[in-house]
């Protein structure tokens, strides 16, 4: 019983002893990781880096503040939730980095590959961009999908409806990009919409800028 008692007694000092162990493994913000992904080596700074568990050896998870996609995080440890739904929320930017398909599909212009699913009717959005909407019995319904003219290949999004009435759940976009043999998914808040000439090339700078010369 003795025995059971001191070891109940140490196990808060193990606790701290073991979170100290952690926290000194952990990246600090100013630290570079270095990743290789379709055999190209890629260089981040911690601070831009999302750590998923288990990681994913193909995969390299960032997060980015808009409109200037400085780092999202002065840790790791400290990013907000994908759902926060404050300023900070909004300004996320969810970049998911992995290898093209060899035979992409997406090959074809966006308005073709989605062009059995939407509404034919169009709108001009803030910021250039064309919105038609998904058709109720597609497998995008709910979302509404935003293309730069004419047919979306500088630029293409898929976005959540608004609700009604709200859920209150942040709504969010996705958009992906392809950089030679590398893919891009850029997940953000709608508001960034109007200004997807400057996400997508920020997002794409990031990129060029982490490879070895």
């Amino acid at each position: 019983m003795r025995k059971i008692l001191v070891l109940l007694g140490l196990a808060p000092l193990l606790l701290i002893a073991l979170g100290l162990a952690l926290w000194r493994l952990w990246p600090s913000p100013s630290e570079t990781l270095n990743f290789v992904l379709a055999g190209r080596r890629l260089h981040f700074p911690a601070s831009y880096v999302r750590f998923a568990d288990p990681p994913d050896p193909d995969r390299i998870d960032l997060v980015a503040l808009a409109p200037d996609f400085t780092p999202g995080s002065a840790h790791p440890r400290d990013l907000p939730a994908a759902g926060e739904t404050d300023a900070k929320g909004r300004d996320q930017i969810f970049l998911s980095i992995g290898p093209a398909p060899k035979n992409d599909r997406r090959a074809a212009s966006p308005a073709e590959r989605y062009g059995p699913f939407v509404a034919a009717e169009a709108q001009v959005t803030k910021g250039g961009l064309l919105r038609r909407r998904f058709e109720d019995n597609s497998p995008y319904a709910g979302e509404d999908l935003y293309l730069s003219p004419p047919d979306g290949v500088e630029f293409s999004a898929r976005c959540e409806r608004p609700k009604i009435p709200s859920d209150r759940l942040p709504n969010t976009c996705v958009s992906q990009f392809r950089l030679e043999n590398l893919s891009i998914e850029a997940r953000f808040d709608p508001v960034w919409l109007a200004e997807w000439r400057q996400l997508r090339a920020n997002a794409l700078l990031l990129v060029r800028s982490a490879e070895s010369p």
